[in-house]
């Protein structure tokens, strides 16, 4: 068997420790894995490549087509070499990433005409697809319909990307995985290059954002939320949002938020270890690979049901809280409570949360792919 995967960003960490795994499993059955990757990182993201170029051991087979990032690159390029890829590659079955790609609704007709059978990986979820109203939502919604009839199968990301797919008439027999996974053991490697004093030491308790500083992510009514909470806030990372955030926090004389820029990936367990609780209130997520790194340190967290992992990695009142939105006066209200409340539960959250983790294997997910791989190659 033959498979070839389109994906979108090779600085994606947690997609590389799941594509190399995948490529275990092919090699120690004889199967042939190559992974075409579009680009390097995005625009704006560029001080963020350094992790995976310098550190990260890519050990599977993967192609690069540009080092452009992906917002510069032409759609009619990215098409003109999938194309070259599968006449050159001759897989048995193509895996893309997402539908969003103007290139994959030509080359899925290619792959129908040439007999190569097509699974999709779905990270939309619900509460996205909602948003969008008028024309643009209507032409999108024919191109996403003809897109989802040509594919054979389907990859999801959790419960919610299973409710975006069951909305857009997707069978449930053609769902073939419907998990998500990231590196524990190497998040896990960071504590051991952390420096005993700057582990042991102590560190007042404090509520942490990880994450881009854009739009979706809410940061402004966060911001107005912690002006009615008795903690800090620390806010790791970068985004063409920081300077308005910047003078917010200025301006408003807020001294319980703090925005600490671009944090190396090697220096987040430290973070993630002395925080008391991670905070995610995006409006539009399509999983929120962070929650996963908060939850394997035993860290509750804080989500909107925007988020891809709500009621899925976090479960309400089990290892968090699931709130709708930040806007509304007892959702908030909600909030204040659960970290009240915290000190008394914290070790029933970590708990709970170690355990909700052992789930989401990268193990498990890969081979969760390699048999959906099988199964459409073998029909």
């Amino acid at each position: 068997m033959r498979i070839l995967i389109f994906h979108n960003l090779l600085w994606s960490q947690y997609k590389s420790v799941v594509f190399e795994k995948v490529a275990q499993i092919c090699q120690d059955n004889q199967d042939e894995l190559v992974v075409v990757e579009t680009t390097i990182t995005e625009a704006g993201r560029e001080d963020l490549v350094d992790f995976d170029l310098s550190t990260y051991p890519y050990r599977f087979p993967v192609k690069l087509l540009s080092t452009q990032p992906l917002q510069q690159i032409p759609a009619w390029k990215v098409g003109f070499e999938w194309v070259k890829v599968i006449l050159h590659y001759k897989p048995d079955v193509i895996n893309f990433t997402g539908y969003a790609e103007p290139a994959a609704l030509p080359v899925l007709l290619l792959c129908k005409i040439l007999g190569i059978k097509t699974v999709m990986t779905i990270e939309s979820v619900r509460n996205q697809s909602e948003k969008q109203n008028g024309l643009t939502h209507l032409i999108k919604s024919i191109l996403k319909s003809a897109i989802f009839k040509l594919t054979d199968g389907f990859f999801s990301y959790g419960l919610n990307s299973n409710q975006f797919l069951f909305r857009a008439g997707i069978a449930k027999k053609k769902i073939l995985s419907f998990l998500n996974s990231f590196d524990k053991v190497k998040f896990k490697q960071q504590f051991a290059a952390s420096s005993p004093s700057l582990t042991e030491q102590h560190v007042d308790p404090y509520l942490l954002y990880v994450g881009r500083l854009s739009e979706e992510k809410n940061l402004f009514e966060l911001i107005d939320l912690m002006k009615e909470l008795p903690y800090t806030l620390k806010m790791a990372g970068n985004g063409p949002l920081y300077a308005d955030l910047q003078e917010k926090i200025q301006q408003e004389q807020i001294s319980n938020v703090h925005l600490l820029g671009t944090v190396a990936w090697s220096d987040l367990a430290n973070l993630y270890q002395h925080a008391t609780c991670l905070v995610l209130v995006s409006t539009a997520e399509t999983w929120g690979m962070v929650a996963n790194e908060a939850q394997e340190l035993g860290k509750p967290v804080i989500c909107t049901e925007a988020c891809g992992c709500a009621n899925d990695l976090i479960v309400n009142g089990y290892n968090g809280l699931v709130v709708k939105q930040l806007s509304d006066l007892n959702e908030r209200n909600r909030i204040k409570h659960f970290l009240k409340d915290l000190p008394e539960k914290s070790e029933y959250y970590a708990d709970n949360s170690k355990r909700n983790s052992h789930i989401f294997g990268v193990e498990k997910l890969a081979n969760e792919m390699y048999q959906g791989f099988r199964k459409l190659a073998m029909n």
